[in-house]
């Protein structure tokens, strides 16, 4: 489902101004750049929503990773206060700069994208690439796929099999970048419960201004990294359910985690998939509180259409990925975005207590499926209008 023509306001000028703010607070995001610019009352009901209800949940952000040579590429983004998706085409640098091309890094409250050489590193200060971006040197250890989160004013690079010229393989390498002091710094290689497991698609990843958390998708073992003092913290294997195949994090609140599982439940053809959450404390990496919650089992089967269709080995290789922030986000089959995206929403309670009090399914665009043909970098991040207008308008 796409988005619709921006709203015409010429036909709503003389609404009430007691009417504006409840009007506004309905549009679509993309809605609020045209009423803003009907008339002075417009503008003063959009400032006044947007301050009493500010549009924090995050969007999900598609974007097509082009081949080298095409000239465009495509981002697609939910904006989860209209369930619709904004769908642009643009120019692709890569194509006569190769080592151009995007990716998302994780945030503790936004993802944004970045670049990643070996003679150089940009970090775009909004997640669609369209505002200034930071750069720097590149680190001195080059990897293929590694993970890239902001923890704070860090940068850290881990993993993704890099080397460094002239000496050993370095395939759990660590550095971390200093947005004060535009430093690298070499920190503790990841745990070697980690090793031959530390590219980026094997792995999920959550930051919070302090640490970067990251698990093994399979196998459940996590661990926790500090870039101030560059040491990793305990590392064991969470499995609060032995039918999970696939695992993922994402954020609760201060060093608290959203753990995602999702495994099949019975055998043979009676079995049916599960997804499950629960909530680790970010200090010890135990679970909280060892019962835990269930996707609506609808939700679940849209998720997973094929599964009964599928044989027992393809079944139990079915995956899961959580992307979101403290106030909620999105779970998905990163293999079959085509399928659709489910949409959470925290509850209000302390953390301690906290639990998803609404469920809701999108379904992704027609165009979402050629994309994963070529690759696809996901984020999750609050969006501003002004970033809406240097993209989209």
């Amino acid at each position: 489902m796409f988005a619709k023509e921006p709203l015409n306001c010429n036909s709503m000028i003389d609404l009430q101004s007691d009417m504006l703010e409840e009007v506004i607070t309905r549009l679509p995001t993309i809605d609020l750049l045209s009423a803003s610019c009907v008339s002075i009352d417009w503008l003063q009901a959009v400032r006044s929503s947007l301050q009493h209800q500010p549009r924090i949940f995050p969007w999900l952000i598609l974007r097509c990773i082009p081949q080298p040579k095409s000239s465009s590429y495509s981002i697609h983004a939910l904006d989860p206060y209209s369930r619709t998706w904004l769908s642009i085409t643009c120019h692709n640098p890569a194509s006569k700069q190769p080592s151009t091309i995007l990716h998302f890094l994780s945030g503790s409250t936004r993802d944004r994208l970045y670049m990643l050489s070996p003679s150089k590193m940009a970090v775009f200060e909004d997640p669609f690439g369209s505002m200034r971006q930071t750069e720097a040197k590149g680190p001195k250890v080059w990897r293929q796929d590694p993970v890239v989160a902001e923890v704070g004013r860090w940068i850290v690079v881990a993993g993704g099999g890099g080397f460094l010229m002239g000496l050993e393989d370095e395939d759990g390498a660590v550095e971390v970048f200093d947005k004060q002091t535009r430093t690298w710094e070499v920190a503790e290689p990841m745990p070697w419960k980690f090793e031959g497991s530390t590219f980026a698609p094997w792995l999920s990843v959550a930051s919070s201004d302090t640490r970067l958390y990251v698990i093994e998708k399979k196998m459940g073992w996590i661990s926790q990294f500090n870039p101030e003092t560059k040491k990793w913290g305990p590392t064991r294997r969470i499995m609060p359910d032995q039918s999970v195949s696939a695992w993922s994090i994402g954020t609760v609140g201060k060093e608290r985690l959203l753990l995602v599982g999702a495994g099949k439940e019975g055998e043979g053809q009676k079995g049916v998939m599960k997804v499950r959450y629960w909530i680790v404390d970010g200090d010890s990496l135990r679970v909280i509180n060892g019962k835990p919650k269930e996707m609506p089992q609808e939700m679940v089967s849209s998720l997973f259409p094929d599964f009964h269709m599928m044989d027992d080995a393809r079944q139990r290789a079915c995956s899961v990925q959580v992307c979101g922030t403290v106030h909620g986000g999105y779970i998905f089959d990163p293999a079959k975005m085509k399928h659709g995206v489910v949409m959470y929403h925290w509850s209000t309670e302390g953390e301690e207590g906290r639990r998803v009090d609404r469920w809701e399914w999108v379904p992704c665009p027609a165009a979402v499926e050629y994309c994963q043909r070529e690759g696809i970098s996901l984020g999750c991040s609050p969006v501003t209008l002004n970033e809406l207008a240097r993209c989209f308008v």
